[in-house]
């Protein structure tokens, strides 16, 4: 016969204080566990869209990123005559999208535009939606006549003065007034941080007659690596990459940082374990006597063990659903969207951050773990104690 449940919650209770700071030591990595694991989820869910092979992103070379690009029309030339480019079916068009970014500073909904960030506007034309083909329009297009714009949702859920109607002002010295008329989407990846306008237009309000970079889209029975070489090769010469290349590097910070992240939450969970193993061995030194009675009236070693390290799971899942809990309502008030600049354009990515069931799951089974781990060595002692001994010490 086992030891009850209410009995091992009773003495939980009994040392309050020791209970409470030991769940609140879990709470805590769980939470932290929780919010790093949702960011990673954003993020690898961002990144797994834009990575097209498919896909090659062109810039001049020496430079690291399309923001310091500038692409002159004559190079772009060279592009269209590659024989491995993809086919429109309707237009029979070359598959190529010249594309200009510039950035604009707009205030953060989460603290009320206290702080700003780096959004990238990019000159498009028509082909642009057919080498993007994960880009969707939610409402009208932007017109090729009039000074408007079309908002990635990511971009309007985390900047303010991006809902339709809105007016965002473009060109040197902020001087154009561009409407917001419309949103698009492109299932969850980096273009929905973006807002969009018509490509002549907006080399008309910064004085550009170049390009930023050029998007293109081979064929499926070519390699696109032997792209990237023959584009940086004499005959052209600029830089390319394809899409999962150019994001990887271009996200290189956030990926250091969710891995430095990392490494301090996992020294707070190696914390979490030492406080499980402290509490219990806490709980074992006083209670001596209480165990040997135990051990008289038949209760073996083995039940013993495992009622304490029934203890360290009740211990590890109160503090891991405190810790989510908790995480939920710190996400539900700061708000889920979350931006970070990338490593070289120094243009913001949005993630939008959800506390899933799986992380949920994932977090609390790793503390509890980590607490069965740390409890074993006192569970293991308590098992071990010599009754006459411990009726006589007592």
């Amino acid at each position: 016969m086992a030891l009850p449940l209410s009995y091992h919650w009773r003495h939980l209770l009994a040392h309050r204080t020791t209970t409470v700071l030991t769940v609140l030591v879990i709470a805590a990595v769980v939470g932290t566990q929780a919010w790093i694991l949702g960011f990673s989820v954003a993020f690898n869910n961002s990144l797994a869209v834009a990575s097209d092979e498919r896909k090659i992103i062109v810039i001049r070379r020496g430079a690291s990123a399309e923001s310091s690009s500038a692409l002159p029309v004559e190079e772009f030339n060279r592009l269209i005559q590659l024989p491995a480019l993809a086919v429109d079916a309707d237009t029979h068009e070359p598959l190529v999208s010249p594309e200009l970014m510039v950035q604009i500073a707009l205030p953060r909904r989460r603290d009320k535009g206290q702080t700003t960030g780096n959004v990238a506007v990019r000159g498009v034309t028509a082909a642009a939606f057919r080498v993007h083909d994960t880009v969707k329009l939610q409402g009208p297009l932007f017109s090729k006549g009039a000074q408007e714009v079309v908002v990635g949702v990511k971009a309007a859920e985390q900047f303010m003065g991006l809902q339709v109607g809105d007016v965002i002002r473009l060109g040197y010295g902020n001087n154009r007034e561009y409407q917001v008329v419309g949103f698009f989407s492109a299932r969850g990846g980096p273009l929905e941080s973006e807002i969009w306008t018509y490509l002549p237009s907006l080399q008309s309000a910064h004085n550009r007659d170049t390009y930023s970079s050029a998007a293109l889209r081979v064929r499926d029975d070519v390699d696109p690596h032997k792209v990237v070489e023959e584009i940086a090769g004499p005959a052209i010469g600029l830089t390319a990459q394809t899409e999962r290349d150019y994001w990887q590097a271009q996200t290189s910070r956030i990926r250091a940082y969710r891995a430095l992240v990392s490494v301090l939450v996992s020294v707070m969970a190696i914390a979490a374990a030492v406080a499980v193993a402290n509490t219990m061995f806490t709980l074992v030194a006083g209670r001596t006597r209480e165990i040997a009675m135990l051990r008289t009236i038949g209760f073996s070693g083995r039940q013993i063990l495992t009622g304490f390290v029934l203890e360290a799971m009740m211990l590890t899942l109160a503090g891991g659903v405190v810790g989510c809990l908790a995480c939920q309502v710190w996400l539900d008030f700061v708000g889920h969207a979350k931006d970070m600049y990338a490593a070289t354009n120094f243009t913001t990515l949005a993630f939008d951050i959800r506390l899933t069931p799986e992380i949920m799951v994932c977090a609390i089974s790793t503390v509890i773990t980590l607490g069965v781990a740390g409890a074993l060595v006192p569970a293991w002692r308590a098992a071990r104690v010599e009754v006459v001994r411990a009726l006589r010490e007592a």
